[in-house]
């Protein structure tokens, strides 16, 4: 794969990279290279050439009063409440998708002006670091991307934005004594949520101890931290309407680049607990990202997701993108009871969910719900991020000043850590 490379006058100039270890490098056979990026390798044919320079240093990938979670409902703990109580199954008439799917899968990013804004940084960057960031062998959570390219909200707001359908469906399985059909409802809940929670747009990196703190109006309160710097790790917990539930994990995520994608790669685990102690535990997918310098912008959830209860002996292993003449969005799998098949989910992230035909899930019917950020949060509230601030108000080199500021901050507590760490050593 490196032969591209090898073609390749070497950049001369240094990367603004973060200090390196041996973990920025991959060890495991984590498929990160496309069919795409591998032909484009064999013709030598260079991507960047393709991306048109930007004037416009100074000026943000978004509008910062464009960003909030437009149509999300916003409505009381009783109307929340009927919705859950009068929830029924929708029409199975048609294998519905998104307007934005794309013709072979995925979803496209339908702004243009994002999408030469995104191009333009990248070739920044190749530029700054050098063509080895496109072998998919560098991590990009090494990587101090400039802020322009970022927008106002850090990943711990975003990630959390997979509960949103929550108060639906979770709270739906909480009235259910149906060790399946609650499996069912948090397989639907965390398929449903790809629909909402994927996003082009890149978010500020979590700081080591931030903190971020959320409700929903029916009682669902979220508290999240992020609690190692590399590798980044996020920690959250989740306790539903009068703690008749208890959702937690973690996000470990690593990005790649290949020639013309990225791949955004998540170790991380999580798991639902009930009050009568059923738990289903289960992984995330991987989100391929094609067409990052040129070709049609668009975003897959690839990958297996693995749902498992094991004292009730219940699994669901979903491969996505493995159903014949399907495009690569669909999902095809079975539920097992100690290994007897009992149930079949089918459908696809971007439209419908089905099990055993009757329909659980249609985005047409279903909107995810407001989340309200605690109004006097932690002094290490995400909210309070001067380079977020900076960022929201527009100026952009106060971000990237206050970014780096943070960054370097952080650099030297890793230091001080290991040089700890270090010591103890030596006095053993």
């Amino acid at each position: 794969m490196l032969s591209w490379f090898k073609k390749k006058k070497p950049e001369t100039n240094q990367p603004q990279q973060e200090e390196k270890d041996e973990s920025d490098f991959v060890e495991d056979d984590t498929q990160v290279v496309t069919n795409e990026d591998k032909e484009l390798e064999e013709k030598g044919f260079d991507p960047i050439s393709q991306v048109q320079e930007q004037d416009k240093e100074n000026e943000g990938i978004a509008d910062p009063d464009k960003l909030d979670y437009i149509g999300y409902l916003d409505i009381s703990v009783d109307e929340m409440l009927q919705l859950v109580l009068n929830f029924k199954n929708f029409p199975n008439d048609d294998e519905i998708r998104h307007v934005e799917g794309y013709e072979k899968g995925g979803r496209i990013c339908a702004d243009k002006k994002v999408v030469s804004k995104a191009r333009s940084v990248g070739k920044e960057m190749v530029k700054q670091i050098g063509k080895k960031i496109l072998s998919g062998s560098l991590n990009l959570t090494k990587v101090s991307f400039p802020i322009r390219v970022m927008i106002p909200k850090t990943a711990l707001e975003t990630a959390v934005h997979g509960t949103s359908i929550f108060p639906l469906y979770i709270t739906k399985a909480t009235m259910t004594p149906d060790f399946l059909e609650r499996f069912k409802l948090v397989i639907t809940a965390t398929l449903s949520s790809f629909f909402w929670t994927n996003t082009f747009l890149k978010p500020l990196n979590p700081i080591l101890g931030e903190t971020l703190q959320a409700s929903y109006n029916d009682g669902t309160q979220i508290y999240c931290e992020q609690i190692m710097h590399h590798p980044p790790v996020s920690y959250f917990l989740v306790y539903g309407p009068n703690k008749k539930y208890k959702y937690y994990g973690y996000y470990l995520v690593e990005g790649r680049a290949g020639l013309n994608s990225v791949t955004i790669i998540n170790k991380g685990r999580r798991s639902i607990e009930f009050n009568d102690g059923q738990k289903i535990d289960f992984d995330f997918p991987n989100e391929l990202y094609s067409g990052t310098f040129f070709g049609q912008l668009r975003q897959e959830s690839i990958n297996k997701i693995t749902f498992q209860d094991k004292a009730n002996g219940l699994s669901c292993i979903i491969d996505i993108g493995k159903v014949k003449k399907k495009t690569s969005d669909y999902f095809q799998a079975d539920i097992t009871c100690k290994g007897q098949k009992i149930s079949t989910v089918f459908g696809t992230y971007i439209g419908f969910i089905n099990f055993d035909n009757v329909r659980y899930w249609d985005y047409r019917y279903v909107v995810p719900f407001k989340i309200k950020m605690e109004k006097q949060p932690l002094e290490s509230d995400h909210k309070n991020r001067s380079d977020l601030q900076s960022l929201k108000a527009g100026d952009i080199p106060m971000a990237q000043k206050n970014k780096e500021v943070l960054e370097n901050i952080q650099r030297n507590d890793r230091k001080l850590r290991e040089q700890y760490e270090k010591q103890k050593k030596q006095k053993k």
